[in-house]
């Protein structure tokens, strides 16, 4: 049974990730806890608890080489401290097969999928697709400041395999659950709300058209990505992929929520200017995720945040009681 790490399994998309590979029966799923808390949560949740963090790296690689991990996902979120666990991992990967050669054997490499997003491709309603090239100066848009780093990384991950074997994902917009990433969207409508206020003012643009995923969906795609690695990494086949599952209008997602939350007044949205996450959050993105689907064989099942928003716009609030 392959033996799967996740870097970052307590939080948003990770424990979806978790959970999902867990549910297949085909996998044994360790996960990186910062705090004995966390370790306890994920003992709950049958996934085995490595206690450590990327920076203080040494408990995970010694596990990676003791347990024999098959495959590391990065779904962290720790910006360009992912750096620090490509290059750790390089150096396991270079270790492993390093012995596997002096013992005259063949061994696999090890995997390693790295969780990045669809704002590299900057903001635009031109069609873009997972081929299509990011953050260099014939780019057909740039990345927003906040990621304009992460392009480079991708290529470095997908760079070191001749130690390692290979995949970036790039999941949309990501809305279900808790829904943490739209705070900041939400928060003023439901203010609003709770003090009958006639308006609700948001840094959102109007214009904007995100492209979405539902947490499960984009754990469900980071699932067929650690399942097809050894049939893609090192193949030819260019190992990245966008997953999105739809593209809808910023101002009918919002007006739709205030309605959800029963707000009465008006949505004034205040296109962002120097805030870098407000900007990024904003992206508008067209892109079909048609590889992802062909060559991992993902299918999102949770399409469409407009159309359910009574749910999601209700799930936000109540994960908002339970975590102040």
């Amino acid at each position: 049974m392959p033996k799967v790490l996740i870097i970052g399994a307590t939080g948003y998309i990770g424990r979806s990730l978790a959970l999902s590979l867990l549910r297949s029966g085909a996998h044994t799923v360790y996960g990186l806890a910062r705090t004995p808390s966390k370790a306890s949560l994920l003992t709950s949740l049958e996934i085995i608890p490595i206690l450590g963090d990327f920076i203080d790296s040494a408990a995970y690689l010694a596990i990676i080489a003791s347990a024999h991990i098959d495959v590391v996902v990065d779904v962290s979120g720790v910006n360009d401290g992912s750096y620090k666990i490509l290059e750790d991992l390089k150096k396991v990967g270079s270790e492993r097969l390093e012995a596997a050669q002096k013992a005259g054997v063949r061994t696999p490499k090890l995997g390693f999928v790295y969780t990045s997003g669809v704002w590299v491709h900057g903001s635009s309603m031109d069609a873009v697709s997972d081929l299509d090239p990011v953050g260099v100066g014939h780019a057909a848009t740039q990345p927003p400041q906040l990621v304009a780093w992460r392009p480079a990384l991708e290529q470095a991950v997908i760079a070191a395999n001749d130690v390692l074997d290979t995949v970036v994902v790039r999941p949309g917009l990501v809305y279900g659950g808790p829904s943490a990433i739209w705070t900041s969207l939400f928060k003023p409508l439901f203010r609003a709300t709770q003090s009958s206020a006639g308006i609700a003012e948001i840094a959102a643009d109007e214009d904007s058209m995100p492209g979405l995923i539902h947490v499960e969906d984009a754990a469900s795609g980071i699932h067929a990505a650690v399942e097809k690695l050894p049939f893609i990494s090192g193949t030819g086949v260019y190992p990245i992929f966008d997953l999105v599952s739809s593209t809808e209008s910023m101002k009918v997602i919002l007006e739709s929520a205030a309605k959800a939350m029963g707000f009465k007044g008006k949505v004034e949205m205040i296109k962002p200017k120097d805030d870098l996450f407000a900007i990024a959050l904003n992206c508008s993105i067209n892109s079909t995720s048609a590889r992802a689907r062909t060559l991992l064989g993902w299918e999102p099942r949770r399409v469409g945040m407009v159309a359910r928003m009574e749910v999601y716009a209700k799930a936000w609030v109540e994960s908002q009681k339970t975590s102040n």
